[in-house]
């Protein structure tokens, strides 16, 4: 099949990491139609199929995904909403990440301009799910931070702030992996918005001039 066909068969491409470091080098590339998640890769090396389960797999711990049963290689999204970025965020850590993946519930993380560390829980109001940071230690600008963490959550997440200290999706529903994925973003978005920069014109230069690498 063309590399033309294939695409118009899996979709949009949402995210493309030019370089698997745990792979042979082969790029993968996150493919969406509808609802339907693809992680695809034109590289024929053996045990290929074995990789994408891997990366596959990663995603539905990093993210409110569902792996579609008798598949190595999609997952289904079953929000509306868009998550696009998120999603960009997941794939890049499945693909480039070999650290194991915790499925305990706790949501936290250091902050990386303070001594603080961010701590998120959440509650039902009004039938809709609304998160809560708050910050475990002491240190003068908590206040600030929290609420610096929070515009970092609708920046990425598109999200909605309740009070300073509160956020929710727009549609009030749960997204529990999506939050803890999220939270090492929210807190440094200067750090993120240089990574993105960089990330976008690899990708595009990948995209355009070089394709993914079939090795």
């Amino acid at each position: 099949m063309k590399i033309n066909e294939k695409i118009l068969e899996l979709g949009n491409c949402i995210e493309l990491v030019a370089i698997d470091p745990h792979f042979h080098n082969v790029s993968i590339g996150l493919f969406r139609k509808k609802n339907i998640l693809t992680v695809w890769s034109y590289s024929n090396r053996e045990n290929i199929n074995d990789r994408l389960r891997v990366i596959r797999d990663r995603c539905c711990l990093l993210a409110d995904l569902y792996p579609i049963k008798k598949t190595q290689d999609q997952m289904t999204i079953k929000t509306k909403l868009d998550m696009d970025r998120p999603i960009k965020f997941m794939f890049s850590e499945a693909v480039e990440k070999i650290s194991e993946i915790t499925k305990d519930n706790e949501i936290q993380s250091k902050d990386t301009k303070t001594n603080l560390i961010f701590d998120i829980s959440q509650e039902k109001i009004n039938n809709e799910t609304v998160y809560k940071v708050s910050t475990l230690g002491e240190n003068e600008r908590a206040s600030m931070r929290i609420r610096a963490v929070v515009g970092g959550f609708i920046k990425y997440g598109g999200c909605e702030r309740v009070e300073f200290d509160k956020f929710k999706f727009s549609d009030g529903q749960e997204y529990n992996k999506f939050v803890k994925l999220l939270l090492p973003y929210a807190r440094n978005i200067s750090a993120v918005e240089n990574m993105i920069s960089a990330s976008d014109s690899t990708g595009q230069m990948n995209t355009q001039t070089l394709g993914f690498s079939q090795t």
